[in-house]
């Protein structure tokens, strides 16, 4: 019967520390920089999204789908168009 109680009381313990340990689980905002190159201005910014997005998730965290673009421009001087911006990531303690 006691080993029954002590046995109870360690999984209470063990569990109290795993769900408090959960909810002191922080959440961090931060952006990352995606720049893309290409013949037109949807493969500028589809280039520049995947690098972003990359970025992100090799940062262990995950997109916010929340991207702005911070450069749009042709460059006469390449021939090519270039985007540069900005997508919103958070990863969890």
């Amino acid at each position: 019967m006691k080993m029954n109680k002590y046995r109870a009381v360690g999984a209470a313990v063990l569990m109290s520390m795993v769900f408090s340990g959960a909810a002191l689980a922080a959440r961090h905002h931060y952006q990352v920089i995606g720049e893309g190159y290409g013949h037109d201005r949807d493969q500028a910014y589809e280039a520049a999204s995947y690098y972003a997005n990359r970025s992100c998730y090799l940062g262990w965290g995950e997109s916010t789908q929340e991207e702005t673009i911070l450069v749009e421009e042709f460059q006469p001087s390449s021939g090519y168009w270039y985007v540069k911006l900005s997508l919103g990531c958070f990863s969890d303690d």
